[in-house]
């Protein structure tokens, strides 16, 4: 801007000593040249615009990249793409040749073991699982396993790796889930980025990323059908058994998690004026109560906090420092709470306020934690956020959740809400407030 303005001054100057000036109009070239200057001005600052969106989607697509060597390196050695995620804890130990998957989703824990020169009876397998679950002990009190476990004769079996259609389609519809949560991340970055742009200029750039993200992932999908044949042939050339130990995780296991983590909880609730089982409910959903969470987007910890989008946002208008947060602030319990709290205070207050019906805001928020207000907006059809408050407050709770659930634009946020709604229902059960 203070270029724009130099410009226009030398120009003016210039013309001061031009004396062909046409008598009737001595601005007119003043005018002409200031106009050339803003049309070029403009189109550099749009070439920015381009450039700094793209590179939040370049930043996602790495991580994206590291997920499929790990994906491959899961499907060549144990025959399926269990990697560490929200709801997987997955520890390899080359040592041991083991592998324990930790799925807290399904409150199972399963380790299996190659065998080789040193396991080649059921006593030394059973004894080098029982050596792995030891090595895993302070894992497994961790997520809430109170009581030892040991593999026994007739807890554990053989197993042949088998490479089938499962495994691959699995793949698949999670890579199609994730260029859905990119372009749903995506519309976050872009609506909460305060640069004034030209509102076409913005939809032209967004819709360029998003058809990059959708070319990346069909070469994605490319990649893992040709890498799969290629081990469907190696498995049968050498195929691969495993020794299993599989066990339930009890059920009382989530809420000891989620007892270490309810002081700050209840600290964060009282703090922001917020229900303190609306946070359960998203954490729950979110990570399973596991601070060490990650997901492919990235997003990190209890409340699954995208660094650059929620982090920066919470870090700019909460605590005063204009730069996204980082993963290892991010795995910290107490900082992670008090984000995502605030994060879920800053949607209600800053981005959806005026809801009135408490129950609609509800809906609505938890909604925009997982894909912005912006999407809120398009859900009924604008592009105002404004308009869709007053929108929202023509109809009953009952309507804003049914017409959520229906309009959303991905598949993956109407889930969200509907897990995230009924895990509420059930932490509210002994407190009396559950809406915002």
């Amino acid at each position: 801007m203070i270029t724009l303005r130099n410009s226009i001054l030398c120009i003016a100057i210039n013309l001061c000593f031009v004396g062909n000036v046409a008598a009737n109009d001595p601005f007119a070239e003043l005018d002409h040249e200031v106009s050339q200057l803003s049309v070029d001005d403009s189109n550099e600052f749009n070439q920015w615009y381009a450039a700094h969106i793209n590179e939040f989607t370049q930043w996602q697509i790495a991580y994206l990249e590291d997920w499929d060597k790990q994906q491959q390196d899961s499907i060549s050695r144990w025959g399926d793409a269990k990697t560490s995620s929200q709801d997987l804890i997955v520890v390899v130990d080359n040592k041991s040749h083991s592998r324990t998957v930790i799925d807290l989703k399904n409150n199972q824990i399963t380790i299996d073991i190659k065998p080789n020169e040193s396991t080649v009876n059921k006593q030394q397998q059973l004894d080098s699982i029982n050596n792995v679950i030891v090595s895993n002990q302070e894992l497994l009190t961790s997520i809430g396993l109170t009581t030892p476990i040991t593999a026994k004769t007739d807890t554990t079996k053989v197993i042949d790796v088998k490479l089938d259609s499962d495994v691959i389609n699995h793949v698949q519809n999670t890579i199609k889930a994730q260029t859905e949560r990119q372009m749903s991340q995506l519309d976050i970055y872009s609506e909460q980025s305060e640069v004034l742009t030209d509102e076409a200029i913005k939809e032209q750039v967004l819709i360029e990323q998003k058809r990059v993200m959708k070319a990346h992932e069909i070469e994605r999908v490319a990649k893992l059908e040709d890498n799969f044949k290629k081990n469907q042939q190696t498995l049968a050339r050498a195929p691969i058994k495993l020794v299993q130990y599989r066990v339930d995780i009890p059920t009382s296991a989530i809420s000891e998690r989620a007892k270490n983590y309810m002081p700050y909880i209840y600290v964060e609730s009282v703090k922001q004026n917020l229900p303190a089982p609306l946070i359960l409910a998203i954490m729950h959903t979110e990570s399973h109560f596991n601070p060490k969470a990650k997901s492919h987007v990235p997003a990190f910890g209890l409340m699954q906090i995208v660094p650059n989008t929620a982090g920066h946002d919470v870090n700019k208008l909460y605590r005063g420092k204009d730069k996204p947060m980082n993963a290892n602030e991010l795995y910290n319990p107490q900082v992670n709470i008090e984000t995502g709290t605030a994060y879920l205070k800053i949607l209600k207050n800053r981005y959806l306020k005026g809801i009135k019906d408490p129950q609609s805001a509800t809906y609505a928020v938890i909604a925009a934690y997982n894909t912005g207000s912006g999407n809120i907006a398009k859900a009924f059809g604008l592009k105002s956020v404004n308009m869709t408050v007053k929108k929202i407050n023509t109809m009953s709770s009952q309507q804003v959740y049914q017409h959520l659930m229906t309009n959303l634009p991905y598949k993956e946020t109407r889930n969200y809400l509907e897990k995230v709604n009924i895990k509420l229902k059930t932490y509210s059960e002994k407190n009396k407030s559950s809406t915002i």
